[in-house]
């Protein structure tokens, strides 16, 4: 198997979790003021409202659910405040997926445009 063709199902395996996900496309908006990107869910592009090489502005999100609110702090954030480094937990259940995944990814995962949806 190629490199190109061992990250394209490296990406497919991450991205199984919004397996038949409606999505949005919209703007990136940042959930709360102290926050300031998000990753693509499948090739960890950035999403900002900030201007630089490479930072997207708009995408596909999709709301997920993350099962019972938990008191405890997730163990990724309490080992970054331990190393010293700034780490807040993500303040809302939008995951972002940019446009080249999107359009690679929709038919294999089952992914639907809320615009397609009828109501």
């Amino acid at each position: 198997m190629s490199t190109a063709e061992e990250w394209k199902q490296h990406k497919l395996k991450t991205l199984e979790h919004l397996r038949a996900a409606t999505f949005e496309f919209a703007d990136y908006t940042p959930p709360s003021p102290e926050w300031d990107h998000d990753h693509c869910e499948g090739c960890w592009a950035k999403f900002a409202l900030f201007d630089a090489p490479e930072i997207l502005h708009s995408g596909y999100f999709t709301i997920v659910d993350l099962g019972g609110e938990s008191e405890e702090e997730p163990e990724l954030i309490r080992q970054a405040r331990e190393s010293g480094l700034k780490a807040l937990p993500k303040p809302d259940t939008r995951e972002w997926v940019c446009q080249e995944c999107f359009q690679t990814y929709r038919v294999p995962l089952s992914w639907k445009p809320k615009s397609e949806i009828q109501t």
